[in-house]
């Protein structure tokens, strides 16, 4: 009966050995009746031990039997997945990756008689793209990693770069920027906008007495007092340079200002810092110049740096532990 399909079919089973893919010759009800050189190689079995046999009771796994049938119904049925991929089962347990192209043999009648399914071991092939696709995936991780760390280390020296070194509070440069977004925002919606300005009163001779390291101490705890007595999130603490302080206040009243500056300055004494030889305490103290504007039209933020400064000067000059208060007429 082999023969005579195999005439029928005028396919020589000479060819069909001589050729390196896997090639495998089914009745329509699935029962092998050739099977080539390639596939014996491929899974271990001689011929004569599957003639007769459907591949789904010889090499298929138990998890893909069904799929694999299905496969085969369509085919025999004219519904033609001319390609598919499943595993086969070698003698030795090996489980190799073949990947088939279909054809269907039709009799006089126009019938499906058998399928010739030629297969190439793909095996190796789909490890190494597995393994690829996980190094790929490693890549990948790997360059999520490195750019969070990069963009964590940019934050971080942006941070820096806005940041006062001894204090940790904002800079110079930051104060100048924030200035002017704050009062650009003030402009454009009618709102007040205060600056005040404070100084660390004969800090000089306070260096002089107790040394650098402790002028250092004296510095950080003042930014200290400040950053908790300013603490709104919309206000914004630095430092202006030496012992020199800013704050920038948003939205707050003349008054407002004026009576938080007092407490800054009254949280400064009651902190009782010591100083000795100081010409005006026994301790150290602050002098604190507020300006605060309030227009619908952009103004020179060195006018209100100009307005506050004055006024810390009126401090200074006034005998210092004092606030003083410039008013801004544009």
């Amino acid at each position: 009966m082999d023969k005579d399909l195999l005439a029928k079919s005028n396919v020589s089973s000479a060819v069909l050995d001589v050729v390196n893919a896997a090639i495998l010759v089914m009745t329509s009800d699935g029962q092998i009746i050739h099977f080539n050189k390639a596939c014996q190689k491929m899974t271990g079995y001689a011929f004569e031990e599957v003639r007769g046999k459907c591949p789904w009771d010889l090499f298929i796994l138990p998890e893909e039997i069904e799929a694999v049938k299905n496969v085969f119904q369509r085919l025999t049925a004219g519904d033609f997945p001319n390609r598919h991929t499943n595993y086969w089962l070698t003698r030795s347990g090996d489980r190799r990756l073949i990947e088939w192209a279909n054809t269907a043999i039709t009799d006089s009648n126009g019938v499906i008689a058998y399928v010739i399914a030629t297969g190439i071991d793909v095996t190796e092939r789909d490890r190494a793209e597995k393994q690829i696709a996980k190094h790929q995936e490693k890549l990948e991780v790997l360059v999520d990693e490195r750019t969070d760390a990069l963009n964590k280390a940019n934050k971080q020296l942006e941070q820096m770069a806005h940041r006062d070194g001894l204090t940790g509070i904002y800079n110079h440069r930051y104060l100048k920027q924030a200035l002017e977004h704050e009062m650009c925002r003030a402009v454009r919606y009618t709102r007040p906008l205060s600056l005040i300005l404070c100084d660390v009163d004969f800090f000089k001779i306070y260096n002089d007495t107790y040394g650098h390291v402790a002028g250092d101490n004296c510095l950080r705890e003042i930014a200290n007092i400040i950053s908790t007595t300013f603490n709104r999130a919309a206000d914004i603490v630095g430092r202006y340079g030496g012992e020199e302080f800013a704050i920038i206040l948003p939205d707050l009243s003349d008054e407002e200002v004026k009576m938080l500056a007092e407490g800054l300055r009254k949280a400064v004494w009651h902190k009782n810092i010591p100083y000795n030889s100081s010409p005006i305490a026994d301790r150290v103290t602050i002098s604190v110049g507020v300006a605060t504007i309030q227009s619908d039209k952009l103004f020179e933020i060195a006018s209100m740096i100009e307005a506050a400064d004055r006024a810390l000067y009126d401090a200074k000059q006034n005998g210092r532990n004092k606030v003083r208060h410039c008013a801004i007429v544009l």
